[in-house]
């Protein structure tokens, strides 16, 4: 079958697409992709994330063993707070790289600005980190103790590695998940974890007064980021030459496009600290803290299930029916983990999971399966908000992705803070419940937003025609006529 999108009518604002790239087409238009290439994509990204999950364990538990394990811990905390505002920035590199990279110069555009933003990051948190800001910061801003601040600084002067090492990642994982290569990643984070459970066991007895924590786990990160530098140079086909839209990209194009996300990865960031200071406010505050806690770190294992819909929908989507399929595939995705946490919050199952398997205490399993129970709906929510925030990605709206980011930190924080006041007896399902409102926020503003574009006709409308700008948007490589 030909693939050629055929216009209703003939005017400037309609046009044919011929020699599809099969790269940036998949299948051609009106052809569905075959499910084994979808899942074959998919999950190893999702067993890449869920493995990340782990290695958060990891770290926590090395730090147990330290000479001062509650300091250690705490300075820990405090340091990963500052420290992921810098990195966020450098994850979401890894969107604009699939969203702008069709070859050898548009890489090389995308890699130059990614150095740029990069500069930045890394200049600022060099401040932070060897000049009195960082006493103004920590124990000023943040009012941690001195024995704290003793522990977070030499903490956050290893995290000066961690913006680099994601940044590298991000552009060359790219690369990977734009050739499909997918188990890479898996293969990866696999050494990864053993790599840190190895400095786990060593480094807490070898140096039990130093920053145990933040050495782990950029070791693990660092080697991470090479495994991808080394897997995009060896063991994938090199970039080809780039298309017209390529050879007209410039870093400016990149930057306006690139600055939205990280400010939008980077306010994602903000909403946490106010659930917990929040919850620190509501009847038994250490017991509703830690009910908290256990169940939303339960929660992430299924919900890491969701935190690469956006690279299917930046790598698949490219007509109506490849839209509607990955629609599907995203929704049953999001039910599958919704029900799995549903389960999980039956008496039976939740009791056996939080106090015999976890071990929690009685009061904390209570209160942690109250949080589970609100805390089951945010798989296939935040399923949804991964596809229209990829939607609004591949459809180079990238702005929209930011206020809907902000709106989710808004709604999240204005209702902790009301039910709180209103209702502190609900314990840690405020804080769940306020994380499900600020989802809806959230999905409703991706969606409201990708709904108004000129691009939903040409992917969800009854016209089949489609504005050749609109398809030089989501990466068309083929000849497009009038």
């Amino acid at each position: 079958m030909k693939n050629v999108v055929e216009p209703q009518t003939q005017n400037q604002d309609t046009c044919r697409v011929d020699h599809v790239d099969p790269i940036h087409h998949v299948q051609g238009y009106g052809a569905s992709i075959p499910w084994g290439q979808v899942l074959g994509f998919y999950l190893p990204l999702a067993a890449t994330s869920m493995l990340m999950m782990v290695t958060h364990s990891v770290v926590s538990s090395a730090m147990t063993r330290t000479l001062a394990p509650a300091i250690a811990l705490a300075g820990y905390s405090a340091a990963s707070s500052v420290g992921q505002m810098f990195e966020a920035p450098c994850y979401s590199m890894q969107r604009m790289a699939l969203t702008f990279i069709r070859g050898r110069r548009s890489f090389g555009v995308v890699r130059k600005t990614s150095a740029i933003m990069l500069a930045v990051l890394v200049g600022v948190m060099l401040l932070l980190s060897w000049t009195p800001l960082s006493r103004s910061v920590f124990v000023g801003i943040m009012g941690i103790g001195e024995e704290v601040y003793g522990a977070a600084l030499p903490s956050m002067r290893v995290f000066i590695l961690w913006p680099i090492s994601s940044a590298l990642r991000s552009i060359y994982q790219a690369l990977i998940v734009r050739q499909k290569k997918t188990v890479w990643l898996t293969v990866n984070m696999v050494v990864r974890v053993c790599l840190m459970f190895a400095a786990a066991i060593a480094l807490p007895r070898l140096w039990p007064a130093g920053p145990v924590g933040a050495t782990i786990l950029m070791l693990g990160l660092c080697t991470e980021a090479i495994l991808a530098f080394v897997v995009a140079k060896k063991a994938i086909a090199p970039l080809e030459e780039d298309g017209p839209e390529g050879d007209a990209l410039t870093s400016v194009q990149v930057l306006a496009f690139a600055l939205p996300l990280a400010l939008a990865s980077a306010i994602q960031t903000l909403a946490k600290p106010v659930v917990a200071a929040s919850l620190s406010q509501t009847v038994d505050p250490e017991i509703t803290l830690a009910g908290y806690q256990v169940a939303s770190s339960f929660s992430y294992i299924l919900l890491a299930l969701t935190y690469n819909i956006y690279q299917v929908v930046l790598i698949f989507i490219k007509d109506r029916p490849t839209y509607r399929q990955i629609l599907r595939f995203v929704i049953a995705l999001g039910f599958t983990g919704t029900a799995v946490l549903a389960v999980c919050n039956v008496p039976v199952v939740g009791n056996w999971i939080f106090g015999g398997v976890i071990g929690t205490a009685p009061d904390i399993t209570v209160k942690a399966m109250g949080t589970l129970a609100v805390l089951a709906v945010t798989p296939i929510l935040f399923a949804l908000v991964e596809f229209y925030s990829g939607m609004l990605t591949l459809t180079k709206h990238a702005g929209w992705v930011t206020a809907a980011k902000m709106v989710n930190v808004a709604a999240t924080s204005l209702t902790v803070l009301t039910l709180t006041r209103a209702l502190p007896g609900l314990g840690g399902a405020l804080g769940a419940l306020s994380v499900v409102v600020g989802g809806v926020a959230e999905v409703a503003v991706s969606y409201i937003a990708f709904r108004r574009s000129k691009e939903y006709q040409f992917f969800v409308g009854p016209d089949r025609g489609a504005p050749a700008e609109v398809l030089k948007t989501v990466g068309y490589r083929g000849q497009i006529s009038s």
